[in-house]
Order: structure tokens, then sequence, then C-alpha cells
């Protein structure tokens, strides 16, 4: 028995390392003073500040702020009302639905970005550029939205929305002021993971770009195409930061959820 579990750490173990590694190669090559961040040759910043220095990898890192933080704004209240539309409604092919709304996360993003630039050059006139980047990202995005939500809608006590609606409010001041703070919790975690999930992406926005609409992991793929480069293990990095955070704070969120249900 004691054999088992020590083979089961072991293999643990390496799961995380070999996840892990590849990570902090990165972060730790992001501070060496080789050129081409490939080796160590001692401690430096320098890189952080080229980085910052460089004026377009500043417009790259504004345009994916911009177009994550409206993805965020726009997909986590459409997933919200989304949620409470397959939780509540009663309707024929509500479970078809109810499934066929989460193919975007579980679809392969190539599939997904083909088809989004299919539907943007042939079935609308769409010009490639940041309108359609925003729609590819919320498309994706909403249904990420949709599954966090339906999981906080299924451990909040609707007793409250019948007792406030037997007390006469409206089914819209119910949900604003009684069933939106309950949910608030699942909302939050799900803007938490939609935020580096669209900022990381890099697949799809790559099919639906317009022509100088560089994203940063865009850049990134174009720096990497001429060789190495420090500043793309900053990039790295700073990905990585980001993502950690996210994460972090779904699982704040994920946390707060228990306690509000306890």
């Amino acid at each position: 028995m004691k054999l088992r579990i020590w083979f089961l750490k072991l293999v643990s173990l390496g799961t995380y390392i070999f996840l892990w590694a590849p990570v902090l190669v990165i972060i730790v090559f992001s501070f060496s003073a080789n050129k081409y961040g490939i080796k160590w040759e001692g401690f430096t910043w320098k890189w952080y500040a080229a980085l910052f220095e460089n004026e377009t990898v500043r417009d790259a890192c504004l345009r994916s702020l911009v177009i994550a933080l409206i993805t965020v704004l726009v997909a986590t209240p459409l997933g919200t009302l989304t949620a409470y539309g397959l939780y509540k409604l009663r309707f024929k092919g509500k479970e078809f639905l109810r499934t066929s709304i989460l193919l975007p996360i579980v679809m392969p993003e190539v599939v997904t970005g083909a088809a989004l630039l299919v539907f943007f050059i042939k079935l609308m006139p769409f010009q490639l550029g940041y309108p359609t980047i925003i729609i590819a990202h919320i498309v994706f995005s909403t249904p990420l939205a949709v599954f966090v939500i339906l999981g906080r809608m299924q451990r909040i006590d609707w007793s409250w929305e019948e007792a406030s609606m037997d007390l006469g409010a409206s089914r819209f001041n119910t949900f604003r002021r009684v069933i939106g703070p309950l949910l608030m919790p699942g909302i939050a975690g799900a803007a938490a993971l939609i935020f580096p999930w669209s900022f990381d992406d890099f697949v799809i926005t790559y099919f639906v770009a317009g022509i100088g609409d560089t994203t940063l992991p865009i850049y990134v793929f174009s720096q990497l195409r001429h060789g190495a480069s420090p500043v793309v293990n900053v990039i790295g990095t700073l990905f990585t930061v980001i993502t950690i955070v996210g994460l972090l704070g779904a699982k704040l969120m994920e946390k707060r959820r228990m306690t509000t249900d306890i």
C-alpha cells in the first residue's frame, strides 16, 4: 500500500515537472543577459526595459488588452442571460441547445477560426480587423461564461426568487436585486477566466485579424519566425503571470461562492 502511494506521488510530481519545466525555463531566461535568451549569462532587467520601450510591443499589448476587456464586458453578461434562460425556461430542444452551445469550447480552434473567416468573408460584408477579432473572441468566450454560470445556478437556493416574486417584485427586479447578487461569484469567476483566454488567444485571432491588427500573441509568433529573442521570453513570462492571476481570481471567486452557499 505504501509503495502504491509513493508511486502515485512520484507520478504526480513528474507530471507537474513536465508541465511546468518549460514555463520555468522561459521565466528564468527572461532575466538572462544572453542576447538570444537561450543560455544563462548573468541576471539583468534590460529585456523588460527593452520590451516596454518598444512601441510596437506597447501597441500590440494595448490592442490585446482592449480586445480582452471588451470581450469580458460583452461575453460575461451575454453568457449570464443565456445561462439563466437555459436554466429557467422550458422548451423543446432545450437539452440539445444546452449541449450545442458548449461546442465552441471543445472544438479545435483551427476549425473555429476557419469557420469564422469564411463567415466574415463570404456571408457577411465585414472587413477583417478590430470588429472581427472582437466578435470572434465573444463567440468562443460566451460558452465559457455559460458553462461557469450554469454551475453556479445549480448551487443557489431558488426559493429566494419565488419569495421575491410572491412579494410583488417583477422578474427583472428579482433578477437584479436577488438572483444577480447570488450569481455574482460565478459571474466574476467567468470574467476572470475569459480575460486571460481572450488576451492569450493566437489561433482564432490569426484567422480573423486584418492587416496591421497585431495582437501580442501574433507579435510573439512573428518574432519567433526570425529566431530566438529574449524579449519573447519576457512576453511569455508576462503571459504566464496574467494567466495565473486570472486562474487565482477564478479560484478566489469559487471559494467565495462556497462560503456563500454555506
